[in-house]
């Protein structure tokens, strides 16, 4: 079985989104082999290739996209449960047919991409957009909103809602997100679920595979020596601080009181 780092020696691009997206979330999975996934994604492309508009025309294509995806297979964001971890779990989402902006987004980049679109993710502050790359700029959409089309004002009303007005909105903010990029938002989205709920054990394979994703990110080698400072590994814990002491571009006072900690164990 390709574990993570199997995974991104083999495609450190993650240029297959939506198997990335089952590697970095395999701890959660009953199933972690993303072939029957890729199964499904190849089954839905196809099925949309014999729907492409002909001459061509992309807002057709992507209307019928659409279709497929929000009207006859029912895919739509879970407001009524929304931090519910399935949703971040790309097999669940296509076996319950609902889940995050981001992980709709992946399947909606997915298949985009399986139809010759060039595709990438949007990463607003508090919302994951779709996008895709033309000769005009980027179009954005919403696949947790049935795929709708998204322009600047309505991408600054989603981060105020998102943030509840404490970040403006600028227009870098609509920068394509790179797929590695997307799979680190994907497993922080759940490692910020299991921080706030203590759940030291979830938290640690998500905190592993932030710096799987994200080795010379500081933030991802100090939040997992808090995680092991909670399971009294303080020998682990060391070895975290040190790497994020390392890599700190500042002085950062917290990391050295836990090291001073750490010393007189």
């Amino acid at each position: 079985m390709m574990s993570l780092l199997d995974y991104l020696r083999e495609d450190p691009e993650c240029r297959n989104l939506a198997e990335g997206a089952v590697h970095a979330v395999a701890p959660a999975l009953d199933d972690p082999a993303p072939d029957h996934l890729a199964m499904q994604l190849n089954e839905w492309a196809f099925l949309l290739a014999g729907r492409m508009p002909l001459p061509w025309n992309t807002h057709k294509a992507l209307d019928e996209l659409n279709h497929l995806l929000f009207v006859e297979l029912g895919f739509e964001g879970d407001r009524e449960t929304y931090d519910d971890p399935l949703n971040a779990l790309l097999p669940a989402v296509i076996e319950r047919r609902k889940g995050l902006p981001i992980s709709l987004s992946i399947l909606w980049v997915d298949l985009a991409r399986r139809l010759g679109f060039d595709a990438v993710g949007v990463g607003l502050p508090g919302h994951f957009l779709a996008a895709l790359r033309t000769d005009f700029g980027l179009l954005c959409f919403d696949p947790f909103h049935k795929g709708r089309a998204v322009g600047e004002d309505g991408s600054a009303e989603l981060v105020r809602a998102a943030t509840a007005g404490r970040v403006a909105f600028h227009r870098n903010m609509l920068r394509p997100a790179t797929h590695r990029e997307t799979l680190i938002r994907l497993v922080r989205n759940l490692h910020l679920r299991f921080m706030h709920a203590e759940d030291w054990d979830e938290a640690l394979w998500t905190g592993t595979h932030l710096i799987l994703l994200d080795p010379e990110n500081p933030r991802s080698h100090k939040e997992r020596a808090y995680i092991h400072l909670q399971r009294e590994e303080a020998g682990p814990a060391l070895v975290d601080l040190r790497e994020a002491l390392r890599l700190s571009p500042d002085p950062d006072p917290e990391i050295h009181a836990w090291l001073a900690q750490l010393k007189q164990i």
